[in-house]
């Protein structure tokens, strides 16, 4: 249960935030639900949509957004109507950029 852990260890990071997290998802949904589903998906904090298929396919990245963690925001997908299931198929987690570096 490799989501589980990493969902546990995202819940336990301290509050100041000095990584960031991507998430690479694979949504499956009923068909004759993806409209709808994308939607919601849409207004989810940190989600971008980059693909759908006519089957109901979904290829979703999630992000750290403002006051919610990426792996939060996973954990709310499948509680979507239409959705079969969502599959976490790709996680990085990068430091953030120190104030103190110079910005290109």
């Amino acid at each position: 249960m490799r989501v589980k852990r990493f969902i546990e260890a995202e819940t336990e990071a301290a509050p100041t935030r000095q990584e960031e997290s991507l998430c690479g998802v694979l949504v499956h949904v009923v068909p004759e639900r993806i409209d709808a589903v994308s939607d919601e998906l849409a207004r989810l904090p940190g989600v971008e949509i980059h693909a759908r298929t006519d089957n109901g396919r979904l290829v979703v990245t999630i992000e750290d957004a403002a006051g919610e963690k990426a792996s939060a925001t996973l954990t709310r997908i499948p509680a979507i109507g239409g959705v079969i299931a969502a599959s976490l198929v790709y996680q990085s987690t990068l430091p953030l950029p120190s104030s103190e570096e110079p910005t290109p």
